[in-house]
C-alpha cells in the first residue's frame, strides 16, 4: 500500500508545472492523494473478486474431480467410524501441597509416550494396573485449575506491577513463574475405550503421583511432622488439665479463707494465676489439636478432590460428524490438487512462450 501511494506521489509531482511559485514546492495535491488512497483499496477488492471467480471457474471445471473427492470421503469416513472403536473422556481434581505444573506436566508427558507403544506393558507397570486396562488407555492430559480468589490476586499483582511502570515482558514472566510455583490443583483427564476401567484407573493415576520419590517424601515428613505435633499437643492439654485442676482446689482452699480479699489465686512460687488465660489458652490448643488431626486424617496436603465419572457418551465424533469432516478435508485436498495443476499449467506456459508483457 505505502508502495502504490509513493508511486501516485511521485506522478502528482512530476504533472506539477516547471515554473511555479515556490511557495508551492511543498504542497500536495489532497485530491489526488485520495484518490490514490481509493484506488489501493478497488484493487484489493477487485483482486478479492478475481480470486472467488477463478475458484468458481475451477470448482466447474473439475467438478469430476470435486464429486469424486466427496464421495470419497464421505465413503472412507464412513468406514472409520464404522471400524475405529468409541473413545470416552473422564477427569478428576487433584490437589497437592507438593505437586506444579512442571512436575504434573513431565509425568503426563511420560505416560502419553508409554501410551504411543504397541505393547501397554511399560504403562501397566508403570500404573501398576493390568496389561488389559492399559490397554483400553487413549491419552492423558492436564490443566492447571485456578479458582477465582486466585486470579484475582494475580490480576490485582499485575496492575501494582504496571503501576511501578515495569516492563511487560518482565510482568508476564513473574505472573509466569508464580502460576507455575503456586498452582497446586490439577485437573486431569483421559481418554478410555472402556467405562469398566474407571475405578481400578483413578486408584491407579492417583498413586502414580503419590508415589514418586519427591511426593512420597515429602508425605512423610509432614505426616511424621504431624504426629509429633498432635502428640505435643496431647500432652500439653493433660498438663493444662492438671493445672487446671490444681487451680479450682486453691481456688476453694481460698474460699475458707474470710479475711483473703484477693482476687488472684497464688499457685506456689511462681505468683498469681491469671484464671481467664487458663482457660482460653486450653481452648486454643485444644482447637488446634482438632485441626492437626483433622489434617492428619484426611491428608490435606494430597487429595482428591473430585474423581473420575462415568460418562455413556463417546467422546469421539459420531457418525455424521466423522463422514462430514472427512469429506471437507478430502474436498480441501482436491482444491490444493486443483491449484498444483493449474500452476503446473501456467509454467509450461511460460517454459514454452516466456512471459508476455
Amino acid at each position: 500500500m505505502i508502495y502504490y501511494i509513493c508511486t501516485e506521489l511521485n506522478i502528482i509531482m512530476s504533472e506539477q508545472p516547471q515554473q511555479q511559485p515556490s511557495h508551492h514546492d511543498d504542497e500536495i495535491d489532497l485530491r489526488k492523494l485520495f484518490q490514490a488512497i481509493g484506488q489501493f483499496f478497488v484493487n484489493i477488492g477487485h483482486g478479492f473478486i478475481n480470486i472467488i471467480l477463478a475458484i468458481r471457474r475451477a470448482t466447474f471445471r473439475y467438478k469430476y474431480l470435486l464429486i469424486a473427492a466427496i464421495v470419497s470421503g464421505l465413503i472412507i469416513g464412513f468406514g472409520f467410524n464404522q471400524i475405529s472403536k468409541p473413545y470416552y473422556q473422564t477427569s478428576l481434581l487433584l490437589k497437592s501441597d507438593y505437586l506444579n505444573t512442571k512436575l504434573v506436566d513431565n509425568n503426563i508427558a511420560k505416560l502419553n509416550l508409554l501410551c504411543e507403544e504397541k505393547e501397554r506393558d511399560g504403562l501397566a507397570n508403570v500404573l501398576n494396573i493390568s496389561n488389559e486396562v492399559a490397554l483400553n488407555i487413549v491419552e492423558f492430559d492436564f490443566v492447571p485449575y485456578v479458582d477465582e480468589v486466585d486470579l484475582i490476586e494475580i490480576e490485582l499483582l499485575k496492575q501494582k506491577l504496571e503501576d511501578i511502570e515495569i516492563d511487560q515482558k518482565d510482568i508476564d514472566k513473574i505472573i509466569e513463574q508464580i502460576e507455575i510455583e503456586n498452582r497446586n490443583t490439577f485437573l486431569i483427564t483421559v481418554l478410555i475405550f472402556n467405562t469398566e476401567i474407571i475405578e481400578n484407573l483413578q486408584e491407579a493415576l492417583v498413586g502414580y503421583f503419590k508415589n514418586t520419590p519427591y511426593v512420597a517424601n515429602r508425605i512423610k515428613s509432614n505426616k511424621d511432622r504431624q504426629e509429633l505435633l498432635i502428640a505435643k499437643l496431647s500432652n500439653d492439654i493433660t498438663l493444662l488439665d492438671s493445672l487446671k485442676s490444681a487451680y479450682n482446689l486453691n481456688l476453694k482452699l481460698q474460699a475458707t479463707k474470710a479475711n483473703d480479699a484477693s482476687n488472684s489465686v497464688i499457685l506456689g512460687e511462681s505468683g498469681a494465676v491469671d484464671p481467664v488465660r487458663i482457660y482460653t489458652q486450653g481452648v486454643a490448643l485444644f482447637t488446634l489439636l482438632q485441626e492437626e488431626k483433622l489434617a492428619y486424617e484426611l491428608g490435606s496436603d494430597f487429595e482428591v478432590i473430585d474423581g473420575f465419572t462415568t460418562f455413556s457418551k463417546p467422546e469421539s465424533p459420531g457418525l455424521i460428524k466423522s463422514v462430514v469432516l472427512v469429506a471437507g478435508i478430502f474436498l480441501g485436498l482436491a482444491y490444493a490438487l486443483i491449484m498444483l495443476i493449474e500452476i503446473n499449467k501456467y509454467l509450461n506456459k511460460v517454459e514454452e512462450h516466456g512471459f508476455e508483457d
